[in-house]
C-alpha cells in the first residue's frame, strides 16, 4: 500500500500539475509549456523510481522519516516548474 501511495500518488500529483502548468502557459508565445513537458519527461519517471528506492531502503523503520523525505521529493519538479512560470511572468521573456 505504501508503494501505491508514495509513487502513484506522487505521479499522479506531478502529471497533474505539470498539466496544470502546461495549460496556464499556453497561448502565451513563451516555452514556458514545453519546458514544463520537458521537465516532467526526465521528473516524473526520476521521482517514481527514487521514491520507490527510499520506500524500499525506509520499509522497516519509523514511517515518519521517509515519510518527509517523499513529501520533499514529490515537490521539487512541481517548484521548478512553477519557477519557470514566475520567471518567464515576472520578467517577460
Amino acid at each position: 500500500m505504501s508503494y501505491l501511495i508514495g509513487v502513484g500518488g506522487a505521479l499522479l500529483f506531478q502529471l497533474g500539475f505539470s498539466y496544470a502548468i502546461i495549460l496556464a502557459s499556453a497561448g502565451h508565445g513563451s516555452f514556458v509549456g514545453l519546458g514544463a513537458m520537458l521537465l516532467g519527461l526526465l521528473g516524473v519517471p526520476a521521482t517514481a523510481l527514487i521514491n520507490f528506492l527510499v520506500i524500499r531502503a525506509g520499509r522497516h523503520t519509523a514511517s515518519s522519516g521517509y515519510l518527509v523525505r517523499l513529501i520533499l521529493i514529490s515537490l521539487v519538479l512541481p517548484t521548478l516548474q512553477l519557477a519557470l512560470l514566475l520567471v518567464v511572468s515576472v520578467f517577460r521573456l
